[in-house]
């Protein structure tokens, strides 16, 4: 029984991370079909949206055995590495924000292959990592980085554990109060639709994901002392 639900949560959770819209720039990247890692470990060390389409795509396409030499060759790290520098530069150049952009969107992809997800789970600075890239003007990064989070919270106890710890250290970082703020703030900032809905799922992720139901209540306070409660006639 217990294999059966990790498998649903697993197929759930591949559902969720690979329902994106299509890539209107699949021509503008590196052709690397049947390239081996190590090819893609040289060109993540140039950083341009060009190879990290590439590579990007080439981890979409890849198998468990791909995935795990990418893996065991600093491929995330690479990746992680290069989403600290581009975090908290704003969208000053458009090709920051399109190369920001990219590099979460490889993550992603790293994120919907079962070696990369459990590489992750087994690493809470990765998580930590990827919160910093909230911090940016860039709504398509916020938006990807929250899908992310939620799909992690979501999916085993540990994710969730990660995703908190995520937050918590973006508070730290970040000097805010609240360890729920980042999410207010873009909720209270936002008219974007499809971002509303994107927050509101990690509102929910947060709250029932846990069986506590002190903790939940606890939590859903803390949301409340936010202001959320007003923000529903907007939500509607």
């Amino acid at each position: 029984m217990a294999a059966k639900a990790s498998k649903r949560k697993w197929g759930a959770l591949k559902e969720h991370l690979t329902s994106s819209p299509p890539d209107r720039d699949a021509h503008l990247e590196a052709n690397l079909e049947n390239s081996v890692p190590e090819l893609c470990i040289r060109l993540l060390q140039v950083p341009t949206v060009v190879n990290y389409s590439g590579v990007r795509r080439r981890l979409e396409g890849s198998d468990q055995e791909w995935m795990v030499q990418f893996l065991e060759l600093n491929g995330l790290d690479l990746l992680m590495e290069a989403l600290q520098r581009l975090s908290g530069r704003g969208c000053a150049r458009i090709a920051d924000a399109l190369l920001q952009l990219t590099c979460v969107a490889c993550v992603k992809a790293v994120m919907n292959s079962s070696a990369g997800l459990h590489f992750i789970l087994d690493n809470e600075g990765y998580v930590r990592t990827l919160s910093q890239a909230l911090d940016t003007s860039n709504t398509m990064v916020k938006m990807q980085v929250f899908e992310l989070l939620a799909a992690l919270a979501l999916f085993n106890p540990q994710g969730h554990h990660l995703a908190m710890d995520a937050l918590e250290h973006y508070k730290s970082v970040n000097m805010q109060q609240y360890r729920f703020s980042v999410i207010m703030n873009e909720l209270h900032a936002t008219d974007n639709v499809p971002y509303m809905v994107v927050l509101m799922s990690v509102v929910n992720v947060i709250i029932f994901g846990v069986e506590d139901l002190r903790k939940r209540d606890k939590r859903r306070k803390e949301f409340i002392g936010l202001q959320l409660l007003q923000l529903l006639p907007k939500l509607r």
